[in-house]
Formats: C-alpha cells, structure tokens, sequence
C-alpha cells in the first residue's frame, strides 16, 4: 500500500470525527478520492477486506444467543419488512421510471423487484460498527438489530445460492456436525492458550480455517461459517475476552473494506443524483421497521432506536 493511501485515508477519517461522525464516512471518502486520482485495490485490498468482515460476524456470533432470533420481532419483523419494502420499493422504482429517470426509464418489473429485494437490507457491517462505538450492541435495541441484520444475511445466502442455482456440497452438514461435535475441544485448547497473542492467533485460526474456508470448501459463504464459529465459541467463559483480542484487528481491517467500497468506482454525476435521489429510500425503511416492531409490542422508545440503527442501506445491496 503506498504511504499516500495511509495519509490520505488516516486524514479523512480524522476530519470526520472531529465533526462528530463514525471516522468509517471518512474511508469511504478517501476510497472515492483514491479512484478518482487512478488508484486501484488489488487482491491484498480484497483479502484484508474480507478478513475484517469475517472478524466483525464472528464478534457479533460471540455475542449471538440463537434464542434471540427466535423472537417475533426479530424473525417476523425481519421478514415482513422484506416484503413490505419489495413491493413499496419496486413500485417506487417503475414509478420513477416511468417519469423518463435515466437508468431507470427501460426497467422492467423483474429488473425492479430484484433492485427493490438488494435495496430493502440493511448495512451489517454499519450498524453494527455504530452501536459498538456508542456501547449499544448489548441493549435491547442493539441485540434486536444484530438479529434483524442476521435474518438479513441468511435470506441474502439463500437468495444468492438460488440465484446462482449452485448447490452446497453434501459435505456441508458433515462438516457443520463435525465442528459442533469438534466444540469441546475448541474450548479446552482456549482454556489452555494462556491470555496473550495465542488467544488472539486462536480467533484468527478459528475465523479463517475453521470457519471461512471450510465453509467455502462446501459451497457455502465464508461470512456464514465466521458467524457460525462465533456462535460456536459463544458459550465459553473466556468468549469476551477472545473478542476483545481481536477488536483491534477487526477494526484496522474494516478499513480496507470501507476503501474498497470507496475503490469501486467514482460516481458520475448521474449516478450521484441518483444515489441521492433513492437514499429517500431511508426514512421509508426505517419507518416500516418502526411500525411493525411497535406492532410486535417493543417499546416505541426500543423501536425507533432500533429503526435508526437498520435505515442504512447494504453492502449486499
């Protein structure tokens, strides 16, 4: 990475916080000023990238109790928003383009509920990195947004896996039968590893072989086997303390997928108008979260910090 980048990316971040604001829309930011000026990420970039997404599902499994997504307001509310924002988007979309909008003036129905379904989910890695920085992620309104937002990425799984109409691996259930049974072993290895940088090479280890690319050995997302360890190591007595040992790294790689996103191309002017033109997408969404947690008998008060917490759009999207 050339010194420039670190410079630029390090300054960005910097500013925005002075204003108040996560330092993640200054990476952004230096991401878009960097491919403005011809950079471009590479396959380093995509790999830390990666390692800082699965680092942020697999904190969130270490705080997962699997009886939370349970709850109608987490299950019910995650897939009824899904439907709700789909037809409201899609018709949102032909609306606009019936008005002769450029991009979106030749849409069909098809090309318009799938650009509705991409817009309807909510940012995991966003939100989670906001409620971590206000201390939110063990409220209630924190722990029924990490649930809504992993009900979001199964059905992004799922959807993807159609999609492509590829399969997993029969090994699959193997493989997820052999790590639940391999548990007991996991925690009597972390109970032996002391309290230093082996804890910390442990979660690596755990994360990317255990977790990433066994998964995706079978034909199943790395995100998914991240989460899943996470959720497997969640039950240890030293679970906080191995999320602590990775904070930092999680956080410093986080930054590359920040740049990434920013990497990915420069906005025309078209393209920016039109971005802005659908993040009115935003209170919509957060709106029908608002009304049917209320529904679900949450408390406005959780329900709107709730629905705050989910208004971004994804990186899936």
């Amino acid at each position: 990475m050339d010194p420039i980048w670190l410079v630029i990316t390090f300054g960005l971040g910097w500013v925005v916080r002075q204003l108040g604001l996560p330092p993640l829309l200054g990476f952004l930011a230096a991401g878009f000023v960097l491919g403005a000026n011809g950079a471009e990420g590479g396959k380093l970039l995509d790999e830390v990238a990666n390692l800082g997404v699965w680092l942020l599902l697999f904190a969130i499994g270490l705080k997962l109790k699997l009886g939370q997504l349970k709850r109608p307001e987490v299950l019910v509310g995650a897939t009824a928003h899904l439907g709700v924002m789909v037809v409201f988007g899609a018709a949102a979309l032909l609306g606009v383009g019936s008005l002769g909008v450029p991009l979106l003036e030749d849409l069909d129905s098809r090309t318009a509920l799938l650009l509705a379904f991409a817009l309807a989910f909510s940012s995991t890695v966003l939100a989670v990195k906001v409620l971590e920085a206000r201390g939110e992620s063990g409220s209630l309104h924190g722990r029924v947004a990490i649930g809504i937002l992993i009900i979001q990425d199964i059905a992004a799984v799922v959807f993807l896996a159609a999609s492509k109409g590829v399969l997993p691996s029969p090994y699959a259930l193997l493989l997820v039968g052999a790590l639940l049974l391999g548990r007991p072993v996991f925690y009597k290895i972390l109970d032996r590893a002391g309290h230093g940088e082996l804890v910390v090479l442990m979660g690596l280890t755990l994360v990317v072989g255990a977790g990433a690319a066994s998964f995706e050995a079978v034909g199943l997302k790395a995100d998914l086997g991240a989460l899943f360890m996470g959720v497997l190591m969640s039950r240890h007595p030293r679970a906080d303390e191995l999320g602590r040992g990775l904070l930092s790294l999680k956080d410093l790689f986080l930054v590359g997928f920040f740049l990434q996103i920013g990497l990915s191309g420069t906005p025309t002017l078209t393209l920016a108008l039109l971005g802005v033109a659908l993040a009115g997408l935003a209170p919509l969404k957060a709106t029908v979260f608002f009304l049917l947690l209320t529904r679900l008998k949450l408390r406005a008060r959780t329900s709107l910090l709730t629905s705050l917490s989910l208004a971004s759009s994804s990186e899936f999207g």
